[in-house]
């Protein structure tokens, strides 16, 4: 059974991560379940510190790279882990990865870039190295976020980046019209189009959709349950219809409460309390 536990980040990080995060399991199995992962516009840092997870593409699963930034989804992964598990990952907010890597979000987009080639081989090798030599918990976590801490003191603080406008639409649940984002921002909506492109690798409309599906699945799974013509009225969509549509699209399933489907990881990354602290935007 697959073990996780998240924690927020040192107060230094916060800023651009949402929380550090572990899963593991004490012992080995040769046959996982595959995991759903919903899109939520976060990217992230992964390190797998024992066997890589695979991840299904093109009808075949293919094994992820040991260490790499995934980037923002516009559909679910299906994951399944290997034989030993040991992963860490690094959630950063939407927009902030700009701060510590030199990578524009589009190129990120559905896909795992390799950590080597964005910040060099023997820097990649050495974090992996540090946090596979921490013998406890928060000591790897420690080691992920100074390192994570030391790349950021070094870069130029990101200018006119996409992070207002993320809040903004986070504030609103993903209800508000993005040309009204754009007018708050005094932005054009190009602008504002370009600037999510490249610093949150997604379309202003399309993070908006993301955020509204996220309201709705933090909703779903609370104790007090509405049905789902009022989740949908009240998350901004039209109708049912529309709201089964971008659970199609974005969730990979029909809604229904607890997550019917997904496995031991993705529960907890859809789970009510990590969601209402997304849609915080804190």
């Amino acid at each position: 059974m697959l073990r996780y536990l998240e924690l927020p980040p040192r107060p230094a990080l916060a800023p651009y991560l949402e929380c550090v995060w572990e899963v593991w399991d004490h012992r080995e199995r040769a046959l996982r379940g595959p995991e759903r992962v919903v899109p939520d516009g976060c990217p992230e840092l992964i390190l797998h510190l024992a066997d890589p997870f695979a991840r299904r593409a093109g009808g075949r699963w293919a094994a992820q790279p040991r260490a790499f930034l995934a980037g923002p989804l516009t559909r679910p992964w299906l994951l399944r882990a290997g034989r030993r598990v040991r992963t860490l990952g690094l959630r950063f907010r939407p927009g902030a990865t700009s701060a510590a890597f030199p990578v524009e979000m589009r190129e990120a987009r559905d896909r795992e870039l390799p950590l080597g080639p964005l910040v060099g081989r023997a820097e990649a090798a050495a974090l992996l190295r540090a946090v596979a030599a921490a013998r406890t918990r928060p000591a790897r976590f420690r080691a992920a976020q100074e390192w994570l801490q030391q790349r950021i003191g070094a870069k130029a603080a990101p200018r006119g980046d996409a992070r207002p406008a993320v809040r903004l639409l986070i504030a609103s649940r993903g209800r508000r019209r993005v040309a009204d984002v754009a007018r708050q921002l005094g932005w054009s909506r190009r602008r504002l189009e370009r600037v999510f492109d490249r610093d949150v690798g997604l379309r202003p409309k399309l993070f908006a959709r993301i955020v509204r599906l996220n309201a709705v699945l933090a909703s779903l799974d609370a104790a007090e349950r509405a049905s789902a013509v009022d989740l949908a009225l009240d998350a901004g969509y039209f109708d049912q219809a529309h709201l089964l549509r971008d659970f199609r699209a974005l969730a990979g399933r029909r809604p229904r409460a607890g997550g019917d489907g997904d496995g031991e990881l993705a529960r907890n990354f859809t789970r009510p309390e990590r969601l209402r602290v997304l849609l915080a935007g804190d």
